[in-house]
């Protein structure tokens, strides 16, 4: 069952670990596309997308300090002889707290422990602008397991349950989808990591990385808060975008 998050590793076990799943894992493959059109028998489209968090902050008033950004709508009028125009402008963050849903690509992170040498282009960046069409697989932990997972981690037991109880496999070029069961929309003014928020145990490092999913989708941004590696606030970006060559969306 979902449990409190507590410290699993040090940052030195933790590149030990990225350091031996890197030499064993190719890169996963890029979407299988025609396979996972040809699978897809009956169906309807789910938007996994979310705006900005709020609230929104006005344009004169200034974020307080070690808040999130939330973003800003800006408003203002053009006008000439009988005519008026209301014109737009709208600045946000893409990452952090206060960000709308965004796809951290491998380029997103650097780190010490990677690859000596990056990937030559990230196959999900050139699907991005037309949707990425792949075979999605869904872990819904409080769906499936009927367990309240906010502000817990998921263990590599809960994993192993809800794929057995769909009978589900995650095959190498899949899109996988790790639900939590984040409820409200993000909010800006809550500082990221001030409070407890539900993620996927590092545990499960091993089993994720001999799968090669082409991209990991999650409403709570896959790691957990508190971290479970000592010292390494976000160790699942840092595993998946430097050394595994893995894109993840956050929403």
């Amino acid at each position: 069952m979902p449990r409190t998050s507590r410290i699993l590793m040090s940052e030195a076990e933790f590149t030990a670990l990225a350091a031996r799943l890197t030499a064993q894992n190719a890169p996963p493959p890029a979407p299988d596309v025609l396979g996972a059109l040809r699978s897809a028998v009956t169906g309807r489209v789910i938007a996994l997308a979310e705006g900005p968090a709020e609230p929104a902050l006005p344009a004169d008033v200034t974020a307080p300090a070690a808040a999130p950004a939330p973003y800003r709508l800006t408003q203002w009028t053009e006008s000439g002889g009988s005519w008026t125009a209301v014109n737009d402008r709208l600045e946000l963050d893409v990452h952090g707290a206060a960000s709308m849903t965004h796809v951290d690509t491998t380029a997103h992170f650097r780190w010490d422990g990677a690859r000596d040498v990056p990937p030559a282009g990230d196959p999900l960046v050139a699907l991005a602008g037309a949707g990425i069409v792949a075979r999605g697989v869904l872990v819904d932990v409080p769906g499936v397991l009927g367990v309240d997972v906010a502000g817990r981690v998921v263990t590599r037991d809960d994993v192993a349950a809800v794929l057995d109880r769909t009978g589900t496999e995650l095959r190498p070029g899949d899109v996988l989808h790790v639900h939590l069961g984040r409820r409200e929309p993000a909010r800006s003014d809550v500082p990221l990591g001030s409070v407890a928020t539900a993620g996927l145990s590092i545990e499960c490092a091993e089993w994720l990385a001999a799968a090669r999913p082409a991209a990991v989708v999650t409403d709570e941004g896959l790691d957990p808060m508190p971290s479970e590696v000592d010292g390494l606030p976000v160790p699942w970006h840092v595993l998946l975008l430097t050394a595994l060559d893995i894109p993840l969306v956050d929403r």
